[in-house]
């Protein structure tokens, strides 16, 4: 019921499609670059982004492989090479939007179509390029955010569209399920990897968890607030010794004695505050990009701005393979000690 894109083979999911969960409009153009609304910060910067249909749809952080063979795309391609300063062998970290193509968009995401184009994609970044005998581009990228489309124009023969960031909408009384969702699935994903390094039956097969599981990871959670000597001394920092020194000894103005929250380093305060909304969105379809999804269901998670629900849904499609797994391991536990006690070799 599911499957590692870039790792884990797993079966495909039997579950129905994700909940359609209302699907909130993307964020309105405002003059301000950051809104904060709840629990959500929501990035209200417009920019241009060059267009690239596909045929299929891309989820934030899946990696994909495009053959680039129409002259206007590459031409697309070589222009923002060229804005980045390179040529377009050297365009590692070009940005695109890549998008799903109205021939084979469903109807629905084409109601309020732009342009006759969908409104949402996703912005993609270039990772590897290479050139073919026959002048086409092998280009292999990853998703990243969803952009939804305020405007397109034909300046070039390929589209380009102004845009905006689309996120979720996190309320902030959602703010502690979603945080509890969360830590939830990893969890499951966490065994998953484990239970497939021990059930892995040859050297060929992969037996990680993809690099974006532990990348967009919740942090673990810590006993205390890291203080700035904390950081200080971890950086080798001889001030660090001196602050922690002064904490517990007190000072030429007397004892000073540490709060029950302690003062944490002000630039992991400020990333977590930032950082976090994205690195949970991005976590969550990390987490999808395991399984194996039609393209009705690949639409209903990219569309959601419900990320509780996406990560229940998410949950729910891992724990049957899970249970599986987990009785796989028992069973091979118990031939093993079977044969041990035998003598003879362990057989499945």
């Amino acid at each position: 019921m599911l499957r590692m894109s870039s790792s884990l083979g797993l079966p495909a999911a039997k579950h129905r499609s994700p909940p359609n969960v209302p699907r909130r409009q993307g964020h309105p153009t405002r003059v301000a670059r950051r809104v904060v609304t709840g629990a959500t910060m929501i990035d209200t910067s417009i920019f241009a982004v060059s267009l690239f249909p596909s045929n299929k749809v891309l989820l934030p952080t899946a990696t994909g492989t495009l053959h680039v063979f129409e002259e206007r795309f590459l031409q697309m391609f070589d222009d923002l090479a060229k804005k980045a300063g390179g040529n377009i062998l050297d365009a590692n970290g070009v940005r695109f939007g890549h998008i799903l193509s109205p021939s084979v968009a469903p109807p629905a995401l084409l109601e309020n179509a732009i342009g006759g184009m969908p409104r949402l994609a996703v912005m993609a970044t270039v990772k590897r390029v290479k050139r073919s005998d026959d002048g086409s581009l092998l280009l292999q990228y990853e998703g990243s955010k969803r952009i939804k489309l305020i405007n397109i124009w034909q300046s070039q023969p390929y589209m380009i569209a102004a845009a905006t960031f689309m996120t979720d909408n996190v309320s902030p009384t959602e703010e502690v399920l979603v945080d509890s969702l969360e830590w939830d699935l990893y969890r499951q994903l966490q065994e998953v990897g484990r239970l497939s390094k021990q059930l892995r039956t040859s050297e060929d097969a992969p037996a990680d968890l993809p690099d974006s599981i532990p990348r967009y990871a919740p942090p673990p959670p810590s006993s205390r607030p890291r203080t700035i000597a904390d950081y200080l001394t971890d950086a080798g920092h001889p001030a660090g010794t001196s602050i922690s020194m002064w904490q517990r000894h007190g000072s030429v103005y007397g004892n000073v004695k540490q709060g029950k929250d302690a003062t944490q380093d002000p630039y992991a305060v400020l990333s977590e505050c930032l950082g976090k909304d994205t690195r949970q969105e991005l976590f969550s379809f990390a987490a999808a990009c395991m399984l194996e999804l039609g393209p009705a269901e690949s639409l209903a998670l990219l569309t959601s701005t419900d990320r509780a629900a996406r990560l229940q849904w998410i949950s729910a499609a891992v724990t049957p393979y899970l249970q599986e797994q987990r009785a796989k391991a028992s069973l091979v536990k118990a031939l093993g000690h079977s044969d041990g006690n035998s003598g003879g070799p362990a057989a499945l």
